[in-house]
């Protein structure tokens, strides 16, 4: 299962560039930013607020590659990288999701992890079921100044 970069191309698709088969593993500042890109462009995944920012965890590293779905796939109409995002939260627990990114801001980024890290954070981050919705519907009764550094999030 490692052998290989975890991320297939579709059938009739072009492969991903070469540039994009790779994990970056970001800072709490560096993913709240690229939140924040996403959001201000439109790009349709991903937004932030300070509670998200407040809620990852500081003294970790959260970690990014390009992970599109067959109907995200990169071409003309999705000029952006769906991308897989494994993040660790204030209370310890990882959760993943996704994320528009720019192949311009995606390739700026630095590469520190050795390549099997990357395949196997990358499987790990595949596997995981649980996402930002599903962890903030659990954690807001827990939430507090004192356990979190930040209130609960607002429930409509």
């Amino acid at each position: 299962m490692l052998a290989g970069w975890p991320v297939r191309t579709p059938p009739g698709r072009q492969p991903l560039p070469r540039q994009a088969r790779i994990l970056k593993a970001l800072n709490r500042d560096q993913m709240y930013a690229l939140y924040e890109e996403a959001g201000r462009r439109r790009l349709g995944m991903g937004s932030a607020s300070p509670e998200f920012r407040a809620h990852l965890d500081p003294n970790t590293p959260h970690y990014l590659f390009p992970d599109p779905a067959n109907y995200y796939w990169p071409d003309k109409d999705h000029p952006w990288w769906e991308c897989r995002v494994l993040l660790r939260m204030a209370d310890g627990e990882q959760i993943t999701g996704t994320l528009a990114v720019l192949p311009e801001t995606f390739t700026a980024l630095p590469s520190t992890v050795p390549v099997i890290r990357q395949r196997r954070l990358a499987v790990t981050a595949r596997m995981l079921e649980r996402d930002y919705y599903l962890w903030s519907r659990d954690h807001t009764e827990d939430c507090s100044p004192q356990r979190c550094g930040y209130p609960a999030e607002p429930t409509a």
